[in-house]
């Protein structure tokens, strides 16, 4: 892999992994199921600082991730292969989730300056960028449960949020994700405009339709779908469906794949370019990125793609794109230049 080409990932689970699945210290090199949890979830490990290194990996979304009570309960009356719901009433939730999760990135930035950046502006972003050794972390909500208000955000502004996603699989009171009907709220809207007015990057992963259509005709600012699939690849709720991704390159938005062998309808490199190859003969290449979920895969039945289990073989990737015709030009933009655009159009 060319080095110049780092990755940006859009979307990685880092906190939740560590607190609940793997009690881990991200500084130091893991494979892939070592550590312990006393929960019961599956030892999924993804994610630390040695494999991010080894793959090039210079710019990650690391996510909060805290339900409300009221979306924990509704999820656990859900019968949903794949995924053990009853499981989730070990998270914390609410407020109470997101600052555990919070403290958590800050901890360990405090004890890995050296390595660690958390990016709250274009200055630390090209500083990142332009460094030898350092890693830079953009903190994203992935759902907002915890928002009791849409003032809310700035104080979460204020720690250090730059990107968020309204809803996880839920509804809330903002709008409504996969598993759940309904769509953009007023309050939603209200909190979209405050977004895009001070710098937090919007995401539409996990939004029904109804949701991501609402959003999307609302926004005025390029959006991204952190991390999803193409329907017409493997039809799967999660995934985008041809119109979508035309919304999204219309938008001038940036859509991340995911490694979710579920969504990507194969558990092989090959499987995974194949969703590329649709988007680019669709719309071209300026609209695809990394978005791969490491370190949230904590499904009971996951099965990792062969030779693209964690973030040290990104390299695996690029030598697939190469050989399904990506030359170098589109291959740079998917691994950072795409992301990169959004990111510079949100930081102050």
């Amino acid at each position: 892999m060319n080095k110049k080409n780092f990755i940006i990932d859009a979307h990685e689970d880092i906190a939740l992994n560590a607190i609940y699945s793997t009690s881990k210290d991200i500084s130091r090199r893991y494979s892939l199921h070592e550590g312990k949890n006393p929960f019961g979830f599956p030892v999924n490990n993804n994610v630390d600082i040695p494999r991010l290194k080894e793959g090039n990996v210079k710019v990650v979304f690391a996510s909060i991730f805290s339900l409300d009570k009221e979306s924990v309960k509704e999820l656990m009356s859900l019968t949903n292969v794949g995924y053990n719901f009853k499981k989730l009433k070990y998270l914390k939730t609410g407020l109470e989730g997101a600052v555990e999760q919070l403290a958590f990135y800050y901890k360990t930035l405090e004890m890995n300056k050296k390595n660690l950046k958390i990016i709250k502006n274009k200055e630390d972003y090209l500083e990142v960028k332009n460094s030898k050794c350092k890693i830079g972390f953009i903190l994203h909500s992935e759902g907002v449960d915890y928002f009791n208000n849409v003032d809310d955000l700035i104080t979460f502004y204020n720690l250090g949020l730059r990107s968020l996603a309204l809803t996880w699989r839920n509804k809330n009171k903002f709008a409504s994700g996969n598993n759940a009907k309904g769509g953009l709220t007023k309050l939603g809207r209200e909190l979209l405009e405050l977004a895009q007015q001070i710098g937090v990057i919007i995401d539409l992963a996990h939004a029904n339709e109804e949701t991501f259509y609402d959003i999307i005709n609302f926004v005025k600012k390029p959006v991204i779908v952190s991390h999803t699939n193409c329907y017409s690849v493997n039809p799967h709720n999660r995934n985008l469906k041809d119109d979508q991704i035309k919304m999204v390159a219309k938008n001038g938005g940036v859509i991340g794949m995911s490694v979710v062998n579920e969504h990507i309808g194969g558990n092989t490199i090959k499987h995974y370019v194949a969703h590329f190859v649709y988007i680019k003969k669709l719309f071209g290449s300026d609209f695809i990125c990394f978005g791969t979920d490491f370190d949230g895969l904590i499904d009971p039945d996951i099965i990792f793609l062969k030779n693209f289990e964690d973030v040290s073989k990104f390299k695996n990737v690029i030598k697939e794109l190469e050989k399904a015709g990506f030359k170098e030009k589109e291959i740079e933009k998917i691994c950072y230049k795409n992301l990169e655009r959004i990111i510079l159009s949100y930081l102050k």
